[in-house]
């Protein structure tokens, strides 16, 4: 949770300026740039190499959640139990009975809940975000997303980006958590659909935000790169 403060003058809660409205901050300006057909001014190094025409934006980390089921519903059936006779025995055979239904019960019940739909965690790494697309860089390997890739997208809340598109493996949904989803997004959104509801009406900004980092220190209009 983001931690919060308390104005003496005001008594309302403010909250304290954190990384993810650094990398607001940054992504307003390099949208205004690009809108004015001006060269970012914002950039990072990369380890990987990159087109000769395509700029690195930003870096930092994600996690992604996909839209998917764990299993198919089915689960194995276990109807295996112990004889005996006597007092003693016919006990162990009811307690084994009673044990083997209870356990097909709880892998029944699980596998049906895996057999649902929702968001599962995935994998996590360090983006990249670029003039062309952004590279996802995980413990297996590098993957690289251009615009055209994606399909969907909308900013669900601050930091976190849903979006469907076309992977090596397939279509996948993806929900991305990163301080950069916003950057994600609108460079998309002015890339290939421009038309978005949440890019031509600035939705994709936090209500309030602009007057918000204003009011305590970083102003956006005519703003300079921050130095971190």
């Amino acid at each position: 949770m983001v931690k919060k403060e308390t104005s003496a003058e005001a008594g309302e809660p403010v909250r304290a300026w954190t990384p993810a409205d650094t990398a607001m901050w940054h992504t307003i300006a390099i949208v205004s740039d690009l809108r004015g057909e001006r060269i970012p001014r914002q950039r990072v190094s990369t380890l990987f190499p990159l087109a000769p025409d395509e700029l690195a934006l930003a870096t930092g980390p994600f996690q992604i959640d996909s839209m998917r089921a764990l299993g198919d519903g089915s689960y194995v059936h276990d109807s295996s139990f112990v004889f005996g006779t006597g007092t003693i025995g016919l006990a162990m055979t009811a307690g084994t009975l009673i044990g083997s239904a209870a356990g097909n019960t709880q892998r029944r019940a699980q596998a049906a809940a895996d057999a649902q739909v929702a968001w599962r965690p995935d994998f996590g790494g360090t983006i990249t975000v670029t003039t062309r697309g952004f590279y996802l860089a995980t413990a297996s390997g590098l993957l690289r997303w251009t615009w055209s890739d994606i399909q969907l997208a909308q900013i669900e809340w601050f930091t976190v980006l849903v979006m469907q598109g076309q992977s090596e493996n397939g279509p996948v949904t993806w929900r991305v958590t990163s301080d950069w989803a916003e950057l994600v997004f609108a460079l998309w959104a002015l890339s290939v659909h421009p038309d978005h509801p949440q890019f031509v009406g600035d939705s994709w900004i936090p209500g309030g935000w602009i007057e918000w980092a204003s009011a305590v220190g970083y102003p956006v209009a005519g703003a300079g790169v921050i130095e971190s």
